[in-house]
């Protein structure tokens, strides 16, 4: 039924009307890898790895009706309140799966596109860039890149890097301590490996509160993204940052919906429908929540 429906307001163009209101604000886009399997494995019960053959029909759509800046360069502009064109997009990838490399980088390397992609610090490995083919195997899907890996893809791409924390552990399970271990022994090796100052990050499983917000906020993150979906006004908080998750079932009237914003309006709306699981689909016990927590799946 939500395919029946997406496909019926992509058609009446819709989208194109939700995209026109949305213009002035930044969607920034969520996927984890892309594969080039022929067919979906058991194991991706969730979808979470696209085709590559679906993700250049995403990027060709994005191409031919946005703006796809850099994380950076909607992180300049909120920060110096600088306007950015109308019709914006942000690409980011979870995980740091190696298919990124093998799958995903030669599709944006193609058309120029840049995105960040946020590696699980502890998953990445002092591995050397030449030890494995460039050429996309199915282990890629379930590997991760190394920090070689990672260098050369600065170096040659416009591909930035942030962290998804240095274990991929559910933060509001935590204890204060162990949160901050996350945080800073992920923060810290991405300065030691790659420089960054002030890395971007990614909250795993898309679980955040105001409080762990503000707790990478003092520890020294330079923005903070979510699974939440909406567009990014200008001036949003830089640490409760939206995104809208996309996935294998998403065909181009799907990912025209999300994409343009329409899907955060139905939602808001409350239209009566289940949407696809996802990781973020399962909260967490009431009682591991602290205050603030704020989670939406899609």
């Amino acid at each position: 039924m939500k395919k029946v429906l997406f496909a019926f307001l992509h058609a009446i163009r819709l989208t194109n009307f939700a995209a026109w209101w949305y213009r002035k604000q930044v969607v920034i886009l969520c996927y984890h890898g892309v594969t080039k399997r022929p067919s979906r494995s058991p194991d991706d019960a969730q979808a979470l790895h696209v085709n590559h053959l679906r993700f250049a029909a995403h990027l060709d759509y994005l191409e031919s009706r946005y703006h796809v800046i850099s994380l950076n360069d909607y992180l300049t502009a909120n920060l110096t309140q600088t306007p950015l064109p109308d019709y914006c997009v942000v690409l980011t990838f979870d995980d740091g799966f190696r298919n990124f490399l093998t799958a995903a980088a030669p599709l944006l390397a193609e058309r120029g596109m840049p995105a960040t992609a946020f590696i699980i610090t502890d998953w990445t490995s002092d591995a050397p860039a030449t030890e494995k083919s460039r050429e996309w195997t199915p282990d890629d899907d379930t590997s991760h890149l190394s920090w070689a890996e990672v260098d050369e893809l600065r170096a040659t791409q416009q591909v930035e890097f942030g962290s998804h924390t240095c274990t991929h552990s559910r933060l509001l399970t935590l204890s204060q301590e162990k949160i901050e271990h996350e945080l800073l022994h992920s923060k810290n090796e991405m300065v030691a490996h790659l420089s960054i100052e002030q890395p971007t990050l990614s909250y795993p499983k898309g679980q955040y509160s105001k409080l762990l917000a503000e707790d990478a906020r003092r520890l020294g993150y330079a923005c903070a993204v979510t699974t939440d979906r909406g567009p990014n006004e200008l001036d949003h908080d830089l640490f409760t940052l939206g995104r809208t998750l996309i996935g294998d079932n998403d065909d181009i009237a799907s990912f025209a919906v999300r994409v343009s914003g329409l899907r955060w309006w139905l939602a808001r709306l409350r239209v009566p429908f289940q949407d696809r699981p996802t990781e973020t689909s399962q909260r967490a016990p009431a009682t591991t929540v602290t205050p603030g927590l704020s989670r939406v799946t899609d």
